[in-house]
């Protein structure tokens, strides 16, 4: 995902890469320069900072974004309540965008389920599929939650993480949530809805991470020039 970022801002004519935070990189050249750590950067160095790393690594960008003043967009998921806990302090003083996912079509997707959600017979329900390279490390993805969470916030009900053995029939306010590791996969998302005698099908699918660093990326613009908050990937997308 670095590398993706990287690759967008390299043709951005409004914006200019200064820094990668890289322990593997701290010898290159450049450009840009290679920092070792996010301690390397002072005050004043940069506007915003995009990180796609771990759940330390975000609790390290929140800290710094916050030292330095500056905008921070994350895109790492599986952050737990401590990192979650460390955005939140650093939006108080900077402006601040996480998403579990910064492709432009997730946020439609969300949209959609919240709406069919919200219009549906109360008989109808849901399952979502996401199927990632076998190397994810969280299981459900942050953005099957995300989905998950849209339907829940309509109608209520209770996510089930996958299903074995002897369930009995499905309990109508079950989220199922499902989780598929395979090959290289960058990133699909299924979303069944069914009711009497009828189902739909939904599938958002990225071909390439350069997807969600478009994403990433535009986030950085949108914020950049707003005061310290916390501000949703979908609010700022659609301008709500």
């Amino acid at each position: 995902m670095g590398r993706a970022v990287e690759g967008v801002l390299r043709n951005a004519s409004d914006l200019e890469l200064l820094y990668r935070v890289d322990p593997a990189l701290a010898h290159d050249p450049g450009p840009p320069r290679t920092a070792p750590d996010l301690d390397a950067l002072e005050g004043g160095a940069v506007a915003g900072i995009i990180e796609f790393s771990s759940p330390e690594g975000t609790r390290h960008a929140a800290a710094t974004a916050a030292r330095l003043g500056c905008a921070l967009v994350s895109g790492t998921t599986a952050i737990e309540e401590i990192g979650a806990a460390a955005l939140r302090e650093a939006s108080r003083s900077v402006p601040v965008c996480w998403a579990p996912n910064f492709s432009l079509g997730i946020p439609l997707l969300v949209r959609a389920v919240r709406e069919a959600a919200a219009r549906l017979p109360r008989d109808w329900q849901i399952e979502i599929v996401d199927v990632h390279h076998a190397g994810k490390r969280d299981a459900p993805s942050g953005t099957a939650l995300r989905l998950g969470e849209a339907w829940r916030e309509e109608r209520g009900g209770e996510a089930i993480t996958g299903r074995s053995g002897s369930t009995g029939p499905r309990d109508p306010r079950e989220i199922g949530l499902h989780a598929v590791r395979l090959g290289g996969v960058i990133g699909e998302h299924h979303v069944l809805l069914g009711g009497a005698g009828e189902t739909i099908r939904t599938v958002h699918a990225v071909q390439d991470r350069s997807a969600f660093a478009a994403g990433a990326v535009e986030a950085l613009r949108r914020i950049l020039t707003r005061g310290p908050g916390w501000y949703e990937w979908e609010e700022i997308l659609f301008g709500i």
